[in-house]
């Protein structure tokens, strides 16, 4: 991302500026490794964010595995849960994004029922709070979350919600949203949940990705073209979807803020385009504001 290789890159608080000059309105802070960032520094960048308009999201924990069936990482994945929670209220935060979890090789039933009975006891213990916890789509097929399981378990627990990630469903379901229409029955389906069950919110990420037969491989930006058929990546993969006409990695922008455009309401998109979530964000913008409904994008993560 080009701030972190600008004259402020080390500096973090300079972030929401640097958002607003590009032109760009949000920012999903991460908190992939725990959440670290000291209470002082969140009321600080809470009042940054508040000057300029940004809107704040995090992105929980990777080690948050509310999938497991063993106790004590259940509730070392809570009390994490309940940390992101306090930091995330001091940001000014409305949305913590969350992976579910893997599947641990067992029963998609069974697994995602334990989800939901450990995601409702975090909840009942939380109290009340306009915190909503987001749940992402995963991209790889051992991994709790494809589109109905994420609907499902938001709508059956309070204070539960979708997160969608464009490129992770495109990896999971192994190349089904290079074609547009596809992109367009997602939102669809996104709006009759939201139609159906009027409390709930949705978050959105977006990147073009490469995927193998187990689903994602590597977010890319959206230049990125796929390598020749007898060369691999840097995972030792070949590239799949080589069918591509563009060459191209999938999903494409245009398509995407399009079909979103079709959603009512106000929502957050986030840009997770490989090392170049600014520009990602502001093809999405510049495509979305072919109307003049508002979006909000980021510029990239920032930890």
């Amino acid at each position: 991302m080009a701030f972190i290789e600008g004259p402020d890159g080390k500096d973090r608080s300079k972030i929401f500026e640097w958002v607003s000059k590009i032109g760009l309105d949000a920012v999903e802070l991460q908190m992939t490794y725990g959440p670290r960032t000291k209470p002082e520094k969140c009321i600080e960048y809470k009042a940054l964010a508040d000057d300029l308009g940004i809107r704040v999201s995090v992105h929980a924990a990777y080690y948050i595995v509310l999938t497991s069936s063993e106790e004590e990482k259940i509730s070392r994945s809570i009390d994490t849960l309940n940390k992101t929670y306090e930091l995330t209220d001091l940001l000014g935060g409305k949305e913590v994004i969350l992976h579910p979890g893997p599947l641990y090789g067992g029963d998609e039933d069974e697994v995602s029922a334990r989800f939901a009975d450990n995601a409702a006891k975090f909840v009942e213990q939380l109290g009340s709070t306009d915190i909503g916890l987001f749940i992402e789509t995963a991209g790889k097929v051992g991994q709790l979350g494809s589109v109905d399981q994420i609907l499902s378990l938001s709508k059956q627990i309070e204070g539960v919600h979708p997160c969608i990630d464009f490129g992770h469903v495109h990896a999971r379901t192994l190349g089904t949203l290079e074609n547009a229409d596809n992109i367009f029955a997602l939102c669809n389906e996104i709006q009759g949940f939201l139609d159906n069950n009027p409390l709930k919110r949705a978050h959105f990420h977006y990147t073009p990705i490469h995927f193998g037969p187990r689903g994602e491989i590597q977010h890319r930006a959206v230049d990125d073209h796929y390598p020749e058929p007898e060369q691999k990546d840097l995972f030792g993969e070949a590239a799949v979807g080589e069918s591509s006409r563009d060459g191209l990695f999938h999903p494409r922008p245009d398509p995407v803020a399009e079909a979103l455009r079709t959603l009512p309401g106000e929502f957050t998109i986030i840009s997770e385009t490989h090392n170049s979530q600014e520009i990602g964000a502001k093809v999405l913008k510049e495509s979305f504001f072919s109307n003049d409904r508002e979006m909000r994008v980021k510029a990239g993560r920032s930890r």
